[in-house]
């Protein structure tokens, strides 16, 4: 005979749902270590951002993937304005941005680390230029270059010719399961939670 402290399969299962849902948030602020900033979701896409440590293209794409993302994936003018206006000069200090496109794989054929099409670019005035033969990695200009926000090709570095950081930007793209997870697994405790009340309210009552 059941108690009313007893929980069938269903709400054991709502409560793996909750641990499960708590451990990938706390795994992900283990992975967020080398974070610069919080984390922020562009209104236009919902996906979230972030900036990393002054690290080099690798390193960066590297502990993108490690925090559920790529470098940022560029897809039009709108992404391109947010992601430079939020990051270029985050905590007051000047940033060349570094970004997903490379051309590690071909030389001369760029490609987005995440694996989407590339259909928007914005290089400056004469980029790419492989200069030294080494450079296949994108970072966005800083904000008080003559050339602010437009993008150039680089060796793997951390700093650029006058000492001023690169720093990666991260972009995660919720993925529909979590979400539908989470939903269903806030939906499951409310479920079970109401369940319990009311088998606890029967039990006072007799």
């Amino acid at each position: 005979m059941k108690t009313a402290h007893t929980f069938n399969s269903k709400h054991s299962l709502a409560w793996l749902t909750a641990i499960g849902i708590v451990f990938y948030c706390f795994a992900g602020a283990l992975a967020g270590a080398a974070t610069q900033s919080s984390i922020f979701v562009n209104p236009a896409n919902n996906h979230q951002y972030v900036l990393l440590t002054s690290q080099m293209w690798t390193s960066s794409e590297a502990e993108a993937i490690t925090l559920g993302g790529h470098l940022a994936t560029i897809n039009d003018q709108a992404e391109q304005n947010w992601v430079f206006t939020t990051f270029g000069s985050y905590g007051g200090v000047q940033r060349l941005l570094w970004i997903g496109l490379n051309d590690v794989a071909v030389e001369g054929q760029f490609r987005w680390s995440s694996g989407e099409p590339v259909t928007y670019t914005h290089w400056a005035a004469g980029e790419p230029n492989d200069a030294g033969g080494n450079e296949d990695y994108t970072a966005m200009y800083y904000p008080n270059h003559s050339s602010a926000s437009f993008w150039n090709d680089w060796n793997d570095r951390t700093s650029d010719p006058i000492g001023l950081p690169f720093n990666g930007v991260v972009e995660i793209v919720p993925e529909p399961q979590v979400a539908w997870l989470l939903l269903g697994g806030l939906a499951s405790i409310v479920a079970c939670r109401r369940s319990f009340s009311q088998r606890y309210a029967k039990s006072n009552a007799a």
